[in-house]
């Protein structure tokens, strides 16, 4: 018997085949400002691209977002795109941090070099919190721009 996404011990690879089985599945997921929502995260093209269902809402606006991401065997990194309702269209790299996967991605904002990343913390069968980070020294230091508590449904 194999053991399930849930029982699985740490992965001796964090930016392998199965970096993101951890994700998948049906989440909660609420916000400070009151904002809500659901996640889903499922396996789909013969289990090599993960698919991401982002529903959110806070006050009377709603925020939907999709993400596509796959181990490209080109060259074995994680990608992702991400879009969203508002129109954004964000690239991303599987990169490792503290022994897990993390996305990032570098960006100008009015015209300054910024690195943006997607981190998943203390991650267990049913909770982790999300943070979208950014920073604008080349990494040393990091500021959170929008952190997600996310419960399994």
């Amino acid at each position: 018997m194999s053991p399930s996404s849930n029982d699985r011990a740490p992965m001796d690879d964090p930016l392998g085949p199965n970096a993101l089985d951890f994700w998948v599945g049906r989440w909660l997921v609420a916000w400070a400002g009151g904002g809500h929502g659901t996640n889903t995260v499922r396996r789909i093209l013969d289990d090599r691209v993960i698919e991401e269902s982002f529903d959110g809402h806070e006050g009377g606006n709603s925020f939907l977002g999709r993400s596509l991401s796959v181990r490209n065997v080109t060259d074995g990194r994680w990608r992702q795109t991400w879009v969203n309702s508002s129109g954004v269209y964000l690239d991303f790299v599987g990169v490792e941090l503290d022994g897990s996967i993390a996305f990032e991605r570098e960006a100008m904002r009015d015209g300054v070099a910024l690195t943006q990343r997607m981190v998943w913390q203390d991650v267990t069968p049913d909770m982790f919190l999300w943070q979208w980070q950014r920073s604008e020294d080349a990494g040393t230091s990091w500021e959170v721009i929008w952190e997600i508590n996310y419960r399994r449904a």
